[in-house]
């Protein structure tokens, strides 16, 4: 490097000193040939990379019975072996009266006391309607307040007492009260009668002689799809 700064200072070019040495060739430095060729060289290598396995695991559902502890693999398995095994697994023993009779009912947790009466005791003047409590035809006298069965689950009538249109008759023969929707014709089709009678009832145990007003209150949650209202209504003033 020396050597070549002393002949820049004293006039021989870079160009002049590598001819002088050898190592220019066709008018380009071999070292910067070697340099270019090098960079234009492609070189090819295999790696071998070694990856870990890959661990899947599956999730399994299952479904136990609560009562034997059988396992299932679906829920609707599992449902109808409680079903057939266990029918009554989750019932209770509630013990009420209905029209004078006490009785002990074998009820699941979710029935209502208007679908045990119908069902168990075949009381069927107990309608069923929009099991909503908007029609009243389900009405009864619970601890003798008109009261929609439909509203009212079977489990929590212990030692209470029950009075259906079934009961406000002895021996086949009609009540004062049956017998004046009988008389004066409050009935259409009879599907919503029952309530209507029960309702009444009900009104007319604590107010006997009961106005219109009275009248319309007390049977203001009930539906008459015959459009007999008015007649029931005025028919019902004064009482039996």
């Amino acid at each position: 490097m020396a050597e070549e700064e002393k002949k820049e200072q004293s006039g021989l070019s870079r160009r002049e000193f590598l001819k002088d040495a050898g190592f220019v060739v066709g008018g380009a430095a071999v070292g910067s040939m070697a340099f270019m060729g090098s960079c234009a060289k492609t070189t090819t290598s295999t790696v071998t990379v070694t990856q870990p396995p890959v661990t899947t695991t599956a999730t399994v559902s299952k479904f136990v019975d609560p009562i034997d502890s059988t396992e299932w693999t679906s829920l609707d398995a599992v449902k109808a072996h409680f079903n057939i095994v266990h029918p009554n697994a989750d019932a209770s023993i509630v013990n009420f009266t209905v029209n004078g009779t006490s009785y002990a009912f074998q009820v699941k947790p979710y029935a209502s006391l208007a679908t045990t009466l119908r069902e168990q005791l075949g009381m069927f003047s107990v309608k069923e309607g929009c099991n909503l409590g908007e029609c009243g035809t389900c009405t009864v006298l619970v601890d003798g307040v008109a009261t929609f069965a439909c509203m009212m689950l079977a489990c929590e009538m212990e030692n209470r007492t029950v009075l259906t249109s079934e009961g406000l008759s002895a021996n086949g023969k009609l009540s004062p009260l049956q017998q004046k929707f009988y008389d004066q014709e409050l009935v259409q089709c009879g599907a919503c009668t029952p309530g209507f009678i029960m309702a009444a009832q009900g009104l007319i145990n604590v107010t006997p002689k009961p106005t219109l007003d009275d009248v319309r209150l007390a049977l203001s949650g009930h539906i008459c799809m015959c459009g007999n209202l008015r007649r029931t209504f005025l028919g019902l003033v004064g009482g039996v």
